[in-house]
């Protein structure tokens, strides 16, 4: 049974806590609601295995992760395209195949899943207005996963702490100096 709902209703982080203490397994779908109705809403699909965070993406035709290991340009288009294409298996995940493969390094493995997870989810956490569904059990596409994860609770507190650190450079924040005295 999905779960749906608003933002404003249920926070990315009530919701991130629900997939990590319920060890959930599915697809979470963020769609911003636009302030003007001209402008388009933004998708975020973010797939969790077993109340972790495997891959994010903002498209759902398998190929988000493909165009950022392209950019990467760690091998000609041409052998890439026959790796993905033709030889990587269904059932692993895309990263972890293709550094088997020797096609990424480790490094490039952790660069392209903060790039793919991390970032987007910082920009989530400023998300004020917003719709939800959880679906569990869906199939999660290995071509869109690193093989790396991250726990929902890790990023609370990073998001936490970019939500203080923006309040701090707030200029409208009224701070007042205590006077403590001492001894």
């Amino acid at each position: 049974m999905s779960t749906t709902g608003f933002l404003t209703d249920l926070s990315l982080l009530e919701l991130f806590e629900f997939i990590d203490k319920g060890q959930r397994t599915g697809l979470l779908m963020v769609r911003t609601l636009p302030k003007v109705q001209t402008t388009p809403s933004l998708v975020y699909y973010i797939w969790v295995y077993q109340g972790r965070i495997v891959a994010l993406a903002n498209r759902l035709d398998q190929q988000g992760l493909v165009s950022l290991i392209e950019q990467f340009q760690v091998v000609s288009d041409r052998v890439f395209d026959k790796l993905v294409h033709w030889c990587c298996p269904i059932d692993e995940p895309l990263g972890l195949y293709l550094k088997k493969q020797g096609v990424l390094q480790a490094e490039q493995l952790k660069q392209l899943f903060q790039i793919q997870v991390l970032q987007p989810t910082y920009t989530l956490f400023q998300l004020k207005d917003g719709y939800f569904t959880f679906e569990p059990n869906v199939l999660i596409p290995t071509r869109e996963m690193t093989g790396l994860s991250v726990s929902p609770l890790i990023l609370n507190q990073l998001g936490l702490i970019q939500v203080l650190l923006e309040e701090i450079d707030n200029p409208n924040l009224n701070f007042k100096s205590l006077h403590i005295p001492c001894c």
